[in-house]
């Protein structure tokens, strides 16, 4: 009986040792789809990750509201969301250099600050704040009109702050 391979299941009736090869080649062919497959999830996990480490563009909100928490402490920081026309045509480091000096004398600060609207046409954005600043002349509430431009890189920039105080909006 040991030559009779009627029995045996239909894989082992083939000649000699085609069922070990067969074996070997179905090893062979999921191992090489298990790495193709792998390969594949870490090429598109790391180009993934690529694009995920460029910084997501602001929205003018948060443009503002980064605005709001650096400035006037922080005016490096703050003149890079400015466009030149906000700076009056004068670059980023003699801005810097007249207004650090000039904010700090004024001890200006935001006490609160709301974001009340917002509202994006094409290229242009505008920012309603309600806000509350202390300066050494005191404290008082005033509306804050924030004009946001795209630049070419298509970040959001502050190219105007209109201010509306409380003296400005009472009818005589």
């Amino acid at each position: 009986m040991a030559g009779d391979n009627s029995k045996l299941p239909v894989t082992f009736q083939v000649r000699g040792n085609f069922s070990m090869k067969s074996k070997v080649r179905e090893r062979w062919v999921v191992g090489w789809c298990a790495v193709s497959c792998l390969a594949v999830v870490i090429w598109v996990g790391g180009v993934g990750t690529v694009k995920s480490q460029e910084p997501a563009p602001f929205t003018p909100r948060q443009v503002v509201e980064q605005w709001i928490h650096v400035y006037p402490g922080n005016i490096e920081q703050a003149a890079e969301l400015t466009t030149m026309a906000f700076r009056e045509g004068v670059p980023k480091e003699e801005w810097i250099a007249t207004q650090g000096p000039y904010l700090r004398n004024l001890r200006m600060k935001y006490v609160r600050a709301k974001i009340a609207h917002e509202e994006m046409v094409g290229e242009e954005a505008h920012v309603i704040v309600h806000a509350h600043i202390a300066t050494l002349m005191g404290d008082h509430p005033q509306d804050e009109l924030y004009i946001l431009l795209k630049d070419p890189d298509s970040r959001w920039m502050i190219n105007n702050v209109e201010v509306y105080t409380e003296s400005f909006n009472r009818v005589p």
